[in-house]
């Protein structure tokens, strides 16, 4: 063999241990790293979950503590509606005449609560249209389940005027 040969020979040679050392060596070892990297991650969240549990039961009291201080206790939804109405009956033209206390119904078998809000505003209909249709597409209060528009007059005044009454469900 020339010396020529001799060193093709040992360049191949040696390219094919590189790629049996790769194989058996070195592609384990990359694995195993990745691996190793994985679950020294997870040993970190797994770490620093009791103190964001901490985090999270004091941040809960702290808005707690908010709620009472602001009276917003069981009713919030009821109170979070009426802000809504009172928002946009500021932009509308109508005005809030009834809110009456929610109905609130426990189904025995599937264990669901129903609770329908009631409530009666007054104004010009396309203001009234425009509040149902807010409520409807804009807010997540419940589905408005029955609305009935009742004209009157008031026979001291001799003026006519539009009431909507609405029911707002809502799925527990």
């Amino acid at each position: 063999m020339t010396q020529k040969n001799k060193n093709i020979t040992l360049v191949i040679s040696l390219l094919v241990v590189l790629f049996i050392a790769y194989q058996y060596g070195f592609a384990k070892t990359f694995t195993i790293s990745k691996q190793v990297t994985v679950l020294q991650n997870q040993k970190q969240a797994y770490e620093s979950a009791p103190a964001q549990l901490a985090a999270l039961a004091t941040k809960e009291k702290q808005l707690d503590e908010i709620l009472k201080k602001n009276n917003v206790e069981g009713n919030s939804l009821q109170n979070n509606i009426l802000k809504t109405l009172n928002i946009l009956s500021g932009d509308a033209s109508f005005t809030i005449i009834a809110f009456e206390e929610p109905h609130i119904y426990l189904d025995e078998t599937s264990q669901k609560t129903t609770t329908t809000y009631n409530f009666t505003l007054q104004g010009d209909y396309k203001s009234l249209i425009g509040v149902l249709y807010a409520l409807e597409q804009h807010y997540s209060f419940g589905n408005v389940i029955n609305t009935s528009f009742e004209k009157k007059k008031n026979f001291r005044t001799g003026k006519r005027f539009l009431q909507c009454r609405i029911l707002l469900q809502r799925l527990n």
